[in-house]
């Protein structure tokens, strides 16, 4: 995100060209390396007493990095962090399947 205009309502976002982690999970091309960046990400994130949306699909690779391109921020919750939910949909899990399957 780079602007926001409240009194227009509008935001001035950057694209950021790459696959999803969904997409590398998918065809077996996960990194351990975006997963350690996942963990140093949501380290950040628990210190602020939030939980961001880890689904893979919120999440894109460029050059090596992971960025998170949605907006969902809540406020921190155990069952919701990276560890107990998140985590399930970095790798082929069973989750994982089933959600690929339905989709």
């Amino acid at each position: 995100m780079l602007d926001i205009d409240v009194a227009n309502e509008r935001i001035l976002k950057e694209y950021i060209d790459g696959p999803t982690i969904y997409d590398l999970v998918k065809k077996d091309a996960m990194k351990d390396l975006y997963l350690v960046q996942m963990r140093e990400m949501a380290k950040v994130v628990y210190e602020a007493g939030l939980n961001i949306d880890y689904f893979p699909t919120n999440f894109i690779v460029q050059d090596e990095k992971i960025f998170y391109i949605d907006y969902e921020c809540n406020n921190y919750m155990d069952e919701w962090n990276f560890e107990n939910w998140g985590i399930k949909y970095w790798s082929k899990t069973t989750e994982f399947i089933d959600y690929m399957e339905q989709h």
